[in-house]
């Protein structure tokens, strides 16, 4: 494999899908599920050598690639960039405050809409409250660990 950079950085998509790109994932890194949307910004971004050898290094490794930096350093940019020439599914964000924690990241849940509900069950004596599943709501994070068949970019 003489050139095994996937990702170049031009801001053109590549041809065909990227899994016909890479060598199977190792046994421990697999990827399945449906995400059918994809962004189209980044188009312009132009990467740097390093940037796109580290992104590379991460796709082959299957493990996420943090990106750190000053605020208009291009970190945002960089994960549109890799998403729409990959043909990656959608970026997520997850904006952060001193107040967020992990669990803001991963789901939400509705109790008051339960609840409600139950208490409306009482009410009409009908047993038809809903599953617990219909309460609960995935954050960024819990959408970016979700199985897929894309990877996804989570922007922090």
């Amino acid at each position: 494999m003489n050139n095994w950079k996937i990702f170049q950085g031009t801001g053109k998509p590549i041809d065909g899908e990227i899994d016909e790109l890479l060598p199977p994932p190792p046994s421990w890194r697999q990827f399945d599920g449906n995400i059918n949307k994809a962004q189209r910004r980044g188009a312009t971004f132009q990467a740097r050598s390093e940037e796109i050898e580290l992104v590379n290094a991460a796709l082959y490794l299957r493990r996420p690639l943090l990106v750190t930096g000053k605020p208009g350093s291009g970190k945002t940019s960089l994960a549109y960039a890799v998403a729409y020439e990959l043909k990656l599914g959608e970026v997520l964000y997850w904006p952060i405050t001193t107040r967020t924690t992990l669990k803001d990241g991963l789901y939400s849940y509705d109790a008051i809409g339960r609840l409600q509900d139950a208490q409306q069950q009482d009410k009409t004596n009908q047993d038809n409250l809903k599953e617990i599943g219909n309460y609960i709501k995935l954050g960024p994070l819990g959408t970016a660990l979700l199985p897929s068949d894309k990877q996804r970019a989570l922007l922090i």
